[in-house]
């Protein structure tokens, strides 16, 4: 007997287990082996796109596993073709990867939005770099932001998108938010459209509007507009109230220090405070004068029940 016929039942034997071992798990690490696959693919995809090998791997790690990924390098082919770069494409989704769920046909509909408002190429580059979040925003959004800055608050249209190449947050922000900065900073200040342009005022919050603002007046370093809207000249530029940090503000304009400024701080919020505890009192009052004006009402309508009664004694009173 040849040894490969003495060896052969063996490695019958032992090669079926094996197989059956082998075939049985196949179903548990298919869908590993295609996840590799796809992502292999993808890699080679943003390689051939004109990404590094570490960009790439960034965009990758950007995307969620159970996400679609062809979907997701879509997009990616979508923000190259409205003319961002690789590298000012990775920074954007790194800060807002939520645009990776914006489809194609989305990402395209926003830019031309933006566009329609003045944004040509270059500007649009430039604010999507700025302010990525503004292409999670929907057409209806941006619009009711634009219109409320050009009809409530008489903002040009060049100056509207010279806002929205300069300072595209400010279309983050509630229209009603939007407005109500402005009211304040128009009435208040006496402020132009034109200065709040060069002082970037809505990328500061009301209350610090607020604060520094009242700061400077109470220092008689600001004085309020006359019925004609017009401050004296001797006020500080808005731009130099509101465009520096709190440092350069201290010392370049209010001339105070930080623990000064601090403390006047804590008492305009405990002002604020009290108004909106007065404000309160004064709507439970009211609704209980109104209570009592009720009250009265129905006492004189039974006064006069009584008094009909009394003048007709055939009718009787009820039980």
């Amino acid at each position: 007997m040849t040894e490969q016929q003495v060896l052969s039942p063996v490695l019958q034997i032992s090669c079926k287990p094996v197989f059956i071992i082998f075939r049985n798990n196949i179903p548990r690490f298919s869908p590993w082996l295609r996840h590799l696959s796809t992502a292999g693919r993808a890699a080679q995809e943003l390689l051939d796109l004109g990404f590094s090998e570490e960009q790439a791997e960034k965009i990758q790690s950007l995307i969620p596993r159970k996400g679609d990924l062809q979907q997701r390098l879509s997009c990616v082919r979508e923000l190259l073709l409205i003319g961002m770069n690789n590298e000012k494409m990775l920074k954007m989704l790194e800060a807002s990867p939520e645009i990776f769920k914006l489809s194609s046909k989305e990402i395209r509909g926003r830019a031309e939005t933006l566009r329609s408002l003045g944004l040509g190429e270059g500007s649009l580059q430039v604010s999507l770099s700025r302010c990525p979040s503004i292409l999670s925003m929907s057409r209806t959004q941006v619009l009711a932001a634009v219109q409320r800055l050009k009809h409530r608050c008489k903002f040009s249209t060049q100056q509207v998108s010279k806002i929205l190449h300069t300072t595209p947050e400010t279309l983050t922000h509630d229209p009603k938010y939007l407005e109500e900065v402005f009211q304040y900073v128009y009435f208040r200040m006496g402020g132009k459209q034109k200065d709040m342009l060069a002082s970037g005022l809505f990328l500061t919050s009301l209350n610090e509007v607020k604060v520094r603002h009242q700061f400077l007046e109470r220092l008689g370093l600001f004085l309020p507009p006359d019925r004609k809207g017009q401050c004296p000249a001797s006020n500080p530029k808005m731009k130099d109230i509101f465009k520096p940090s709190e440092k350069d503000f201290l010392e370049g304009v209010a001339q105070s220090s930080p623990e000064e400024f601090h403390t006047f701080r804590k008492i305009v919020q405990r002002e604020e405070l009290e108004a909106v505890e007065e404000s309160e009192d004064d709507g439970e009052n009211s609704s209980f004068s109104s209570d009592d004006e009720e009250d009265d009402t129905d006492q004189e309508e039974y006064d006069s029940d009584e008094d009909s009664n009394n003048d007709n004694p055939d009718q009787k009173r009820p039980k």
